[in-house]
C-alpha cells in the first residue's frame, strides 16, 4: 500500500517563521519610533520651560533698566538698595541672609516688589499638535531678584542676580486640567554697565528645581 507522504511542510513552515520574525521586527520598530517620538515632545516641553524661565530674567532686566531717575545707573551702594527688586508675597526679613543681608526691610528697600507666578501671553499655535491644549496659555513664569554683594554683605552696584522659574503646563481635552507639568530654574548674574546705561545677562545656570520658601531666598550664584 501505498502512503503518500506530506509535501512542503517545511517550506510552510519556514515561511510563517519569516513571516513572524518580520512582524516582530515591524512591531518592535514601531514601538522604537514611537518612544522616540514621546520622548522627544517631553524634550521640547522641558525646552519651553527654560524658556520661561529666560522669559522671567529679560522681563526683569527691561523693567529694571527702564526704572525713573536712571537709578539702576549710579554707581553707589547705597542709591542701589533703591532699585527695583521682586521678592515674593508676605516676604521675611531674614530672606536674603545668604547673601548676608539682614534684615530686607521695606524702609531699607522701598521698590522690593511682591509678585507672584506671571502667565506669557504665548498660545504656541504655530507649534501644536493639539496634545497640549496650549490655546489656554501654558507658559508661566515668577522671579526673585536681589543685589549682588561681596561675602561681608556690602552691595556691589555693578551686580545684579535673578533666580526664576519657568513651567509648561500640559492640558486635557477640556483645556482646564492640568495633565503635566514641566519645569525648570535658573539663576542668572547680571552685570550694570553705568557709561554705556545697559544692564547685561553676563552668565547663567540650572539650579535644582525649589519649592516655595526656597525659591524666596537669595543665594550666590
Amino acid at each position: 500500500m501505498n502512503i503518500e507522504k506530506p509535501r512542503g511542510m517545511a517550506g510552510t513552515i519556514l515561511v510563517i517563521l519569516i513571516f513572524g520574525l518580520l512582524v516582530s521586527i515591524s512591531t518592535a520598530y514601531i514601538k522604537m519610533v514611537q518612544t522616540e517620538t514621546q520622548v522627544q515632545g517631553m524634550i521640547d516641553n522641558s525646552d519651553r520651560a527654560l524658556d520661561a524661565a529666560f522669559s522671567g530674567v529679560n522681563m526683569v532686566i527691561a523693567i529694571l533698566q527702564s526704572q525713573e531717575d536712571k537709578i539702576p545707573f549710579i554707581n553707589d551702594t547705597t542709591t542701589a538698595k533703591s532699585r527695583i527688586y521682586f521678592i515674593r508675597p508676605g516676604y521675611l526679613s531674614t530672606d536674603w541672609l545668604g547673601i548676608n543681608i539682614n534684615p530686607l526691610t521695606s524702609a531699607s528697600f522701598p521698590n522690593a516688589t511682591s509678585s507672584d507666578w506671571f502667565y506669557l501671553n504665548e498660545s504656541l499655535d504655530l507649534f501644536d499638535y493639539g496634545d497640549t491644549g496650549s490655546s489656554t496659555k501654558p507658559y508661566q513664569f515668577r522671579t526673585h531678584s536681589y543685589p549682588g554683594t561681596t561675602g561681608a554683605g556690602v552691595i556691589i552696584p555693578a551686580s545684579y542676580t535673578i533666580k526664576s522659574q519657568g513651567r509648561f503646563l500640559v492640558y486635557g481635552p477640556d483645556q482646564t486640567t492640568v495633565l503635566a507639568t514641566y519645569t525648570s530654574q535658573i539663576i542668572a548674574d547680571c552685570s550694570i554697565d553705568f557709561t554705556r546705561k545697559v544692564i547685561q545677562l553676563k552668565r547663567w545656570r540650572y539650579m535644582p528645581y525649589e519649592d516655595n520658601a526656597s525659591f524666596a531666598k537669595a543665594v550666590y550664584y
